[in-house]
This record gives structure tokens, sequence and C-alpha cells, in this order.
């Protein structure tokens, strides 16, 4: 992990869904290593360019900051509230 950049905003409370503990789990990914790449702006190169856009501005303006991620077959989508109250791991329904 790269620990040298900066959050750009503060993540709050973290949760994840069952879903997503269990997606994470069976690859032996580090949660944290993506959240903390969530708060930084180090976006998934898989991610759609129209989404980058829009976290981009929920950064520098306010809103809601998603990013997703591409995970054994399933997408998690990481969350972070336009209050930065609340930062949620889940996996849509349609994985």
């Amino acid at each position: 992990m790269n620990t040298t950049r900066k959050m750009r905003f503060h993540p709050g409370t973290i949760l994840a869904s069952p879903d997503a503990q269990e997606v994470l789990s069976a690859g032996g990914t580090d949660p944290q290593e993506l959240i903390y790449r969530h708060v930084i702006g180090d976006w998934d190169p898989s991610m759609e360019a129209d989404l980058i856009a829009a976290s981009e501005r929920a950064v520098a303006e306010g809103g809601v900051v998603v990013s997703t991620w591409q995970l054994g077959g399933y997408t998690l989508w990481i969350r972070t509230d336009a209050a930065r109250e609340t930062t949620i791991l889940d996996i849509p329904l349609d994985n």
C-alpha cells in the first residue's frame, strides 16, 4: 500500500455488508487497502470514466463519493455519503 498520498476526505464510520465481507475474505483482499485507495482517489483502472468524474466532483464540491473494484468476478462498491459520516462496502444485487 502506498502511504505517501494523503486522504482527500474522511471516510467516517466504515461498514461492510455480509456479501462484501464474504467476497473480501474469499479473495484474501485487505479492505483497509481498498478504503485507503478510495479516500486518496486512487481509482481502480476498471472503474467507468463517468463514475470517476462524478466522484472527483463529489470530492471537490461535496457529494457522494463512489469507487468500484473488481474482485473474484464480483463488483465491490465503496460509497462515502455526502456528509462524510459513513462509508459502506457492498456488493450490488446484480452480481
